[in-house]
């Protein structure tokens, strides 16, 4: 009972912050209203993010005679985070503030296939360098988020497998934590996605929902009552590498796996012999979008083979909500009007049509702010079900 009591209090408490962050102010009063739940709960909530600095009491308007009216801000500049998204080309290190609003951006590109000191190195550098640009003060930074595609212990810190970074039992955590004297959170970059989708994107609010990604590989982020599933270590999700034909190779060194069908270099490949010269991901989306014929039949069977493996996605979970996120969603209708058109006729008992599929716009810094979210939640007690203990970060410690 204790468990489901202390799960409660950190969706309620999640529920309030975004219900402030959303408004911009409210009262205690409107926070009741608002969120279905009792006044003695809003109070409860709000107290203790108050002494945490995480909301602002504001007295407006006349009192009266009485008490004068008070509302809720969020204190978004009370700390900051930042998130880190490696890749095997460089990365991607962004600074936010407690409403996971970018301040300041970096791109550092490097090759980081098969070294993994190299990348600890970058990613010290990156912090230091980033915080001297932005101005940010040391003692605000509050904590260190990365996100690297891969089987990722998010427990332990330790990246299990990442076949496209060619690594394999790679301790991330410990290493850049002692670096860099900051708590640190590594994740794999898809469940940072589903992180950052339940609590400020399209996944607010909503206690069972697939996050799929689409790029140059295919992922998936799962949440289960309300909380990111990860398997026993860090393996669910590969969505990309589940055998759904014979051929083609994938890149990962196997034949047949959904990604070598539908990612976008797959895509672009099947484009290019479509239209018998080679073409880069941006014709293909500018292609896709003025309607040229031979690309959007292309993409027309990917969206379809996409969106049958998604279907049994949804017989497996029953989730409320399907959020597609990643560079892949530039392709438009082309591609998503015959995947959602796949798992509306095919779902097993009508499943399909009760499901909310959002095609969630996508933007360049999205990877890391999704990694700077692994830190947002800690701070805000979302829900967390891992053996990592809390980081107890404390706003002004």
């Amino acid at each position: 009972m204790k468990a489901s009591r202390d799960l409660m209090r950190d969706a309620n408490t999640s529920l309030v912050i975004n219900l402030v962050k959303g408004a911009g102010s409210l009262s205690r009063a409107d926070l009741a209203r608002g969120s279905g739940l009792s006044p003695a709960t809003v109070s409860g909530i709000v107290g203790r993010l108050i002494q945490r600095g995480i909301l602002n009491e504001v007295a407006v308007g006349p009192s009266n005679g009485g008490r004068p009216p008070v509302i809720l801000r969020l204190n978004e500049v009370a700390g900051h985070v930042i998130g880190i998204k490696l890749r095997d080309s460089g990365l991607t290190t962004v600074i936010t503030d407690l409403g996971a609003e970018v301040k300041y951006s970096r791109e550092v590109a490097a090759n980081l296939i098969g070294d993994p000191q190299a990348a600890i190195e970058m990613i010290a550098s990156a912090v230091q360098s980033l915080l001297a640009d932005s101005r940010v003060k040391r003692s605000k930074l509050l904590g260190i988020g990365v996100g690297l595609p891969g089987v990722v212990d998010a427990s332990a810190g330790v990246c299990h497998y990442s076949h496209l970074l060619g690594w394999q039992n790679v301790p991330l955590q410990e290493p850049l934590r002692r670096r860099l004297k900051v708590p640190v959170l590594v994740d794999n970059d898809v469940n940072t996605l589903a992180v950052a989708d339940r609590w400020f994107g399209a996944g607010a609010g909503v206690r069972h929902f697939l996050t799929v990604t689409v790029g140059r590989g295919v992922g998936l982020g799962i949440v289960i009552n309300g909380d990111v599933y990860r398997g026993a270590v860090g393996g669910a999700g590969e969505f990309g590498h589940m055998v759904v034909a014979d051929d083609p190779l994938c890149q990962c060194g196997r034949s047949g796996c959904l990604e070598a069908l539908v990612s976008e270099p797959a895509l672009r490949s099947r484009a290019s012999a479509a239209l018998g010269r080679p073409i880069t991901s941006r014709e293909l989306v500018e292609l896709a979008s003025s309607g040229e014929p031979a690309v959007t039949a292309v993409l027309a069977v990917g969206g379809r083979q996409l969106g049958m493996a998604v279907v049994n996605l949804v017989a497996l979970f029953n989730p409320e909500r399907l959020i597609v996120s990643g560079e892949g969603t530039e392709l438009g209708r082309a591609f998503f009007d015959p995947m959602i058109e796949a798992i509306r006729e095919n779902t097993f008992a009508d499943l399909g049509s009760r499901l909310d599929i959002v095609i969630e716009p996508w933007g360049d810094d999205a990877w890391a702010v999704g990694a700077a979210t692994l830190v947002l939640r800690e701070l805000f007690n979302l829900p967390i079900r891992t053996e990592q203990p809390r980081l107890n970060l404390l706003v002004g410690a």
